[in-house]
């Protein structure tokens, strides 16, 4: 018998990421980040990083954005779902009220 996988996953829904790669971007990339906080600092042995925080639609949305990191050949150091209360996303879903 299938299994049922029809139920709600916390990938499946918008989600805060924050995302550290090794250097800088080309300022021609950053349109393709629009909506995202992009802060370039130093971070552990290196000197520049670029943090990219920001809400994301889902699973989908951030293995978009990764690909376009690994294609524009950046090393990706971190990739972290911050948990937040669900109330501090304003594109969350929220349940209806009678």
């Amino acid at each position: 018998m299938p299994e049922n996988t029809s139920g709600n996953y916390l990938f499946d829904s918008p989600g805060l990421y924050q995302i550290r790669i090794v250097g800088m971007l080309d300022i021609c990339w950053l349109e393709h980040l629009e909506g995202l906080e992009i802060s370039i600092n130093p971070w552990g042995n290196y000197l520049q990083v670029t943090q990219i925080s920001g809400w994301l639609a889902d699973q989908t949305a951030l293995s978009g954005l990764l690909d376009l990191l690994t294609d524009l050949g950046r090393v990706i150091l971190t990739v972290e779902r911050i948990e937040m209360d669900r109330s501090s996303n304003p594109n969350a879903e929220r349940p209806l009220t009678q």
